[in-house]
């Protein structure tokens, strides 16, 4: 369950709470779905990843892309500070997000998916943290095996790109590029974790 979370995991959890990004593109430990081209992103110096994000195998081409064209215009290279997450992470994220009162039917697209989400977490709070969290975790699970993702990051589908220490122009120039290349960007710069979401599936 919870408690049984990889090192990977926990790793993306610190990354999500601001900590420093890596030098380079770093893999998660065990609990990773599979590898990505590291060394080909590491070398070009086009974007790195928080310790212990996990960028989503097929999509990785496209993020590498993206980020090459983003490098050329601005000379800047993106850091991605979150990718796949397993339903665990995705509990812990959205738990945090409903401790601290936000309205996450409201900030997610797939608005019954996140209501079943808070409404869990209504019948699960007075227990303490660890039932709401273990109720959150099974509803996501649960919505997972059933094809229907609260986030397009349990799909494997998904970024997120630091946007502090880009100016206007900057940020302009990466939505403008990941929308020429059908990539669409959820604003979240104004969030306790400043990002932007990029979606590649639809």
């Amino acid at each position: 369950m919870v408690a049984a979370m990889g090192a990977g995991t926990i790793a993306l959890l610190w990354a999500l709470a601001g900590e420093p990004a890596g030098a380079g593109v770093q893999l998660a430990s065990s609990d990773a779905a599979g590898p990505i081209e590291a060394e080909r992103a590491a070398v070009s110096g086009d974007y790195s990843a928080a310790p212990g994000v996990e960028v989503p195998p097929a999509i990785e081409p496209r993020l590498a892309e993206l980020a090459a064209a983003f490098r050329r215009a601005t000379g800047k290279p993106l850091v991605i500070t979150d990718g796949t997450r397993r339903p665990e992470v995705q509990a812990e994220l959205m738990l945090r997000n409903l401790e601290r009162g936000d309205d996450v039917v409201r900030n997610y697209a797939n608005k019954s998916a996140a209501r079943a989400v808070a409404e869990a977490y209504a019948q699960a709070r007075a227990g303490g943290r660890a039932a709401a969290l273990a109720a959150l975790t099974t509803v996501i699970r649960a919505q997972v095996a059933a094809g229907d993702y609260v986030s397009k990051h349990l799909r494997e589908g998904a970024v997120d790109v630091r946007c502090t220490g880009l100016d206007k122009r900057e940020r302009a120039a990466l939505k403008r590029l990941a929308k020429a290349r059908g990539i669409a960007v959820v604003d979240e710069s104004r969030t306790s974790t400043p990002h932007y979401h990029l979606n590649f599936v639809r």
